[in-house]
């Protein structure tokens, strides 16, 4: 596997997914290697984690991105240096490996020059246009963007395409000739005791700083200091290092070393995404808690979701919604069913994509 984000520990959604990834590989009989391209900050204490985790830990030192190759967009290569595709070959001329793993079309160029192992593209996220949809989101586009005709280019240089959820897989097959599964981001049952006590810690937030959780959470402060009551709630992760000028006076708990800490701390999880791609993996981890959540249609998507509470049209309606929960036990008794029958139908489906996966790289 080819990963441009450290896997120990799994501090944001992205490593959080590279991480399961292997590990459902592992589980399945397979011994990964992995080949880290270091973006992120690194110490020794990381690269013994990782170097626990997997078969073999082989590292690429960050380089500078070249500069952007298109005036509104990112080249497909502008963050893929030359030294991480020839370690890839190196690597693959050393081993025998069936496939070959790499994450982000942006770092496609590293399945050039390589034939027999299974060459694997897992997407993320979908990057052709996303500066649009930013744009449109009220954001200014940030981190990789590029075009449709571009992230085409590196999707054909795949045998086998990976989206993390069913209508990115719809989107990708028209651009591509490869190969195009489903495999989502399966995140263990680790259920705690419910909270009874709805009103001490009623709601939780907890997510990384992209802008995309930032314009969400600020339109969510917003809604909740239209309308009264004020309702608690508190906010964890590495969003709580934004300057954010709250008026609903959350609690900050700030960046924890075990989200754990965080989930049995809220009655109820909320996640009110206001746009993005790919799957809201905080979702995912905070069902897998078993918390009952509540959400945007956005915050849902990818998932099947078993109640109204979880596809709220607007973040203003996400609001009202928090309220009529505190004041209601059955709306809290429905929610945590549904919730529970959401995390049960993804993990089924996650599990059988993985083990489809898992047969089409033994056959290679």
């Amino acid at each position: 596997m080819v990963t441009p984000t450290q896997t120990n520990p799994a501090t944001q959604g992205n490593s959080a997914r590279i991480l399961a990834f292997g590990r459902e590989l592992k589980a399945r009989g397979f011994e990964v290697d992995v080949l880290y391209y270091v973006l992120d900050d690194w110490n020794p204490e990381i690269e013994n984690r990782m170097r626990r985790e997997w078969s073999q830990l082989h590292i690429v030192e960050g380089r500078p991105h070249a500069k952007q190759s298109h005036a509104a967009y990112w080249g497909l290569d502008d963050w893929c240096p030359a030294e991480l595709v020839q370690k890839v070959r190196q690597l693959c001329k050393d081993h025998d490996y069936r496939a070959v793993i790499v994450n982000y079309v942006w770092l496609s160029a590293c399945l050039i020059g390589i034939d027999r192992p299974l060459r694997i593209l897992d997407t993320h996220d979908i990057f052709g246009d996303r500066a649009h949809l930013a744009i449109s989101a009220g954001l200014e586009p940030s981190w990789y963007f590029t075009s449709i005709e571009e992230e085409a280019r590196g999707l054909d240089r795949a045998d086998v395409i990976i989206a993390i959820q069913h209508e990115e897989r719809q989107l990708l097959l028209p651009r591509t000739e490869a190969s195009v599964l489903t495999v989502g981001h399966p995140v263990h049952a680790r259920f705690l005791s419910p909270r009874d006590d709805v009103t001490a810690e009623p709601f939780g937030y907890f997510a990384s700083g992209n802008p995309w959780n930032v314009a969400s959470i600020r339109a969510l402060d917003a809604a909740l200091t239209t309308t009264s009551p004020p309702l608690n709630w508190m906010m964890a992760g590495s969003i709580c290092r934004q300057p954010i000028p709250f008026q609903s006076h959350p609690r900050i708990l700030g960046v924890l070393d075990d989200p754990g800490d965080f989930y049995d701390l809220a009655a109820c999880v909320i996640n009110p995404m206001s746009a993005g791609t790919g799957l809201k993996i905080k979702t995912v981890e905070a069902l897998a808690y078993g918390r009952p959540v509540l959400g945007t249609s956005e915050a849902f998507r990818g998932l099947t979701a078993f109640h109204e509470a979880q596809t709220a049209p607007t973040i203003t309606d996400l609001a009202q919604i928090m309220r009529n929960y505190l004041s209601s036990p059955s709306l809290r008794r429905d929610v945590t069913s549904a919730s529970m029958r959401t995390y049960i139908d993804y993990m089924q489906t996650t599990q059988r994509a993985y083990d489809d996966l898992a047969r089409m790289i033994i056959q290679t």
